[in-house]
């Protein structure tokens, strides 16, 4: 049997970006998530309030690139052989949230990190 081993790091602080409008954001009490449970994701993120307005490309362009908390240098690169169908969109492409329509949310992703290679 093969295993994939994974280097572990220490665990980082939480990090508060300050002004942040993610602060906004409700979370459910524990009780009320377990009487969610049958709910689809989706349909309980619709129950947060202001979810969909802080989520909507237009509000969140303004923010990107998003800055990620490192745990420091990161390991040599091992090079590797690696096939996608990932298409890269250039920020400037993407103008709103119908933009995005059919991308699954690993290009979703894929695309939101890009856009801190290209603004740096």
């Amino acid at each position: 049997m093969n295993r994939l081993l994974v280097p572990s790091t220490d665990l980082l602080p939480s990090i508060a970006k300050p002004g942040s409008p993610f602060h906004q954001l409700q979370s459910p009490s524990r009780s009320e998530l377990a009487e969610m449970r049958s709910i689809p994701a989706a349909e309980r993120r619709l129950l947060i309030p202001s979810f969909v307005e802080l989520f909507r490309w237009e509000a969140i362009r303004p923010m990107l690139p998003f800055q990620l908390p490192s745990p420091g240098n990161p390991p040599a690169w091992q090079e590797r052989t690696c096939r996608s169908c990932y298409h890269w969109q250039a920020p400037d492409q993407i103008h709103s949230s119908a933009d995005l329509a059919g991308m699954d949310p690993f290009d979703l992703c894929l695309s939101l990190f890009d856009s801190l290679q290209t603004r740096s």
